[in-house]
């Protein structure tokens, strides 16, 4: 079932007529030091889970042959050891943690080990994770409360309870209908932003809103290029339509000039700020990267419920996206831009819809002619243009009398009418409208492979 994610804000503790009630700083303290110690025990499961794979490696080198999981469960297994370091944790909330620190490892750990990114890391800003059988959501005294159990057995308080904010009707709605079970809740993260403020985020299943309309043998091809970027194209249908990357590229400039203007200027910032170290002289950079990272994802949130909401009016089953792993280093604005959040977005919204999202080996997409289907890099004369070396894709000129293309301009040869205009092709949108071709992996393989004996032959039949 589609999962989403319901934000609301801890206002206040909530005490039901105890004998020593909890008061704001205490709760506070309490949340504040869980943090800091599901942060510690996420960094030290992922630093088991790196040192288990540098030791896997150097056994093979050693033996000839990989270690057993089973026999040094001691070297990944980190519950027992959680335990240990933090025993104010409750139980469940150390487990969840290292659930959570083994799915970011098991999604990086590839990447890692191929050296195209660094060890993850959490900083102090990391969820307080509770499981979904350990805390509650009820209604009193015309407010919602979440009761959650947060300390161990042998403290004197193990739960604690607390008054959120559900603000607009919508979130009053989804809170309602987990309570009555309507909504099936999952684990709850507890987190806080740099205003010191308190959040619950609540995930909750339901059912998906599709109608059984869609067409599962109806592609949504997304190219994310340069010239745009997001351009999308369909299997069946000439439709398409794009975002351009013009906002984006606008305010990382921005951000970029902002950042720099504050490095230049930190020698002569004011009294504030001198005397109290690097950290303090650097806080407006911090504050500019946190402005920067919540445009980015507020500028993907937008970008994928348009491109998912867009695929399901258009009924398509399935959208397709590329697999953008190994990113071309000369493609800088992929380089600067999360594509991966964006693509995630995508995948999390298109769930909620029914749709299903396949990841395809972006190669020669863009070289390929999407009518004829010959691949040439020459067939890029620019980055924005598409002109097809084989049939003239992109170069032809038609007549919307006759609906008949010619190469050439004038009068139409099949019905003489001046009613005849050259139809350029965007080089984005033949991207596209490859990529929402069915089987286009196994298609280009099959291309190239005939392209190749097919040269061949003519080099045959020249030394002949």
């Amino acid at each position: 079932m589609p999962i989403k994610s319901l934000r609301v804000q801890i206002i206040k503790p909530f005490n039901n007529s105890e004998e020593y009630p909890v008061t704001r700083n205490e709760l506070g303290q309490v949340l504040r030091d869980l943090r800091y110690m599901a942060s510690k025990s996420a960094n030290y499961v992922i630093q088991r889970l790196y040192a288990w794979e540098i030791f896997r490696t150097q056994e093979k080198e050693r033996t000839g042959h990989y270690p057993s999981l089973k026999d040094n469960r001691d070297k990944v297994y980190c519950y027992p050891h959680l335990s240990r370091m933090f025993p104010d944790m409750a139980k469940q909330m150390v487990n969840q943690i290292e659930q959570f620190a083994q799915k970011v490892w098991k999604s990086r750990k590839s990447e890692v080990l191929s050296l195209r990114q660094s060890v993850p890391s959490f900083k102090l800003n990391f969820p307080i994770l509770v499981h979904n059988k350990s805390y509650s959501v009820n209604m009193a005294d015309q407010s919602y409360i979440i009761t959650a159990n947060l300390l161990s057995k042998h403290k004197e308080r193990t739960s604690y309870s607390f008054i959120v904010k559900a603000g607009e009707n919508s979130k009053r709605v989804i809170l309602d209908r987990i309570i009555s079970g309507v909504y099936k809740k999952g684990a709850l993260q507890i987190v806080s932003d740099r205003k010191k403020k308190w959040y619950c985020l609540i995930p909750y299943e339901f059912t998906s809103e599709t109608s059984g309309e869609l067409d599962p043998n109806k592609i949504m091809g997304i190219d994310l290029g340069i010239s745009n970027a997001v351009y999308w194209a369909f299997s069946d249908s000439l439709k398409r339509g794009k975002i351009e990357g013009r906002e984006i590229e606008v305010f990382r400039k921005q951000v970029q000039e902002r950042r720099k203007s504050i490095q230049r200027q930190g020698k002569y910032c004011a009294q504030g700020r001198i005397g109290h170290g690097v950290k303090r002289r650097l806080l407006p950079i911090e504050t500019l990267q946190e402005k920067e990272s919540n445009f980015r994802a507020t500028t993907n949130h937008r970008y994928a419920k348009r491109i998912v909401e867009i695929a399901y009016k258009n009924k398509c089953g399935i959208i397709q996206i590329e697999d953008l792993t190994d990113i071309n280093e000369l493609n800088t604005f992929l380089k600067n831009w999360s594509y991966y959040d964006l693509q995630q977005k995508i995948i999390e919204k298109a769930t909620v819809y029914g749709i299903k999202v396949i990841k395809i080996n972006p190669e020669y997409t863009s070289q390929r002619c999407s009518r004829c289907g010959y691949i040439d890099k020459e067939n890029r004369p620019n980055k924005a243009t598409f002109e097809c070396k084989s049939c003239g894709y992109g170069t032809l000129y038609h007549c919307f009398d006759c609906d008949q293309e010619q190469t050439e301009a004038g009068k139409c040869r099949n019905c003489d009418s001046t009613n005849i205009k050259k139809v350029t092709v965007h080089a984005d949108y033949n991207a596209a409208k490859n990529i929402a071709t069915p089987g286009i992996e196994q298609i280009i393989l099959d291309t190239l492979k005939g392209q190749e004996e097919k040269e061949a032959k003519i080099l045959i039949s020249e030394f002949k």
